[in-house]
């Protein structure tokens, strides 16, 4: 039987001060957390439960507690990354810090933002510093890596659960993407890719991404927003690799 509207917020509100949690909107097992395994005939087997390793769901954010992590909205987001713990000295670095500084308090004039650069230098940590002072703010977060995301669609081809996905990706306040600019793997991935940048686009979603690419590799359509300076930015981290910095 499925479950009312009532009896939903109840079971979010018993979940709510839970260190790990399901994802309440997860597909696969519709917020529960728990399914039943199957059997090698591939019919239920009504004896076990297991956790649901839907993408987000109970597994990942148990996963993530053991790691010290916290998961929000289906994304991994490294608890010790803040600003705080940002050293912002490190010389290359000021640009891209102050940017995220700013999309992270909601006080820029800009809500797209692009960090670019070489790697190791600190592109994924100021994302999730962005995540975490979003989330202290009260704002729902998604922040996710670019082979994750295109994981989760194809996951959800599988469910029949596209339009849902997609529903979820374009409506979240804050998206986040890590390594934006992966080959993609079909071009139905790609029309995805640009559908959900667009749509947040035109709906006016905080969307902030990192990459590795220099940001004229990104495909055009993509790029052009970045750069239309009325509601975006980006901005190069100039530093080194933090570890060859480290290793001298």
């Amino acid at each position: 039987m499925p479950i009312s509207e009532d009896e939903l917020k109840t079971f979010e509100i018993e979940w709510e001060r839970a260190p790990y949690k399901p994802l309440f909107s997860c597909p696969q097992c519709n917020g529960g957390g728990f399914l039943h395994p199957r059997k090698p005939d591939g019919s239920v087997d009504y004896t076990e439960v297991i956790p649901c390793n839907q993408p987000g769901c109970y597994a990942d954010s148990f996963g993530a507690y053991e790691r010290g992590e916290i998961i929000q909205q289906s994304g991994v987001i490294g608890l010790q990354q803040t600003f705080e713990t940002f050293n912002a000295k490190v010389p290359g670095v000021q640009k891209a810090y102050n940017a995220a500084r700013k999309i992270a308090d909601g006080e820029g004039d800009f809500i797209w933002l692009i960090i670019y650069g070489g790697v190791g230098n600190g592109k994924t940590h100021l994302l999730n510093a962005i995540a975490n002072r979003a989330m202290e703010r009260g704002c729902q977060v998604k922040s996710i890596m670019m082979a994750e995301l295109l994981s989760e669609l194809r996951m959800s081809i599988e469910t029949n659960q596209v339009d849902f996905k997609m529903k979820q990706l374009k409506e979240v306040p804050y998206l986040l993407i890590d390594e934006l600019g992966l080959e993609y793997g079909t071009d139905w991935e790609r029309e995805k890719i640009e559908e959900l940048l667009a749509s947040r686009w035109a709906r006016g979603r905080f969307t902030i991404v990192a990459t590795n690419r220099d940001i004229g590799e990104l495909p055009e359509r993509i790029k052009s927003r970045f750069k239309d300076q009325h509601l975006s930015r980006w901005t190069k981290n100039e530093a080194e690799d933090f570890r060859l910095r480290r290793e001298r």
